[in-house]
């Protein structure tokens, strides 16, 4: 029985760091919805799911967890990795998969790691991990956060909404017609 509920806390232990109660809508208006690909969500849980499946094979061989302890851990960690998770960043701050909602102003500064980018929070406030794939986008997608940071700290993340001036900045006859053009500054 301690056997089930230790495998139970470390499929848990994995699952938390995507899904936690209280997340909440994000507050601010949406500017990038970023998905995180197959490669950034393997490398997000590639040691909770090898310890989760590692755990629970030791238990079954040193203890009396059931034959069908690993299978559980490793249709666990598979679920996981198949699950879209996005970064939605907003005018206020971002969220990360159903994480609660964290402000911009809960951090200082961005900095790359193996794996992606970590937003450093202030004292007293939690660091981010943000995985990122490897990709050629990932440059541009830090250069965002910082400018979201900083931004944030002038008071200046905001979504411009203007119409376009003249027919030349229309969106042409062929294409559907559009009403505002979202920019973030």
């Amino acid at each position: 029985m301690l056997s089930m509920l230790i495998l139970f806390g470390l499929i848990l232990m994995s699952w938390l760091r995507v899904v936690r109660p209280g997340g909440g809508q994000p507050a601010g208006r949406v500017i990038h919805d970023a998905r995180l690909p197959l490669l950034a969500r393997l490398r997000m849980h590639a040691a909770s799911g090898a310890l989760a499946i590692l755990g629970s094979m030791a238990l079954t061989v040193a203890w009396d967890l059931p034959w069908w302890g690993p299978i559980v851990a490793a249709l666990s960690s598979v679920v996981l990795v198949a699950l879209p998770v996005r970064y939605r960043l907003t005018t206020l701050g971002i969220r990360s998969g159903w994480t609660p909602f964290r402000r911009w102003t809960e951090f200082a500064g961005v900095s790359r790691a193996p794996g992606g980018a970590r937003l450093q929070g202030v004292p007293g406030a939690r660091d981010l991990r943000i995985w990122l794939s490897g990709s050629r986008g990932d440059d541009e997608f830090v250069a965002l956060l910082r400018r979201m940071i900083r931004g944030a700290y002038k008071g200046q993340n905001v979504l411009l909404e203007f119409e376009p001036s003249t027919p030349s900045e229309s969106t042409g006859p062929t294409s559907p017609p559009v009403d505002v053009t979202r920019t973030a500054v």
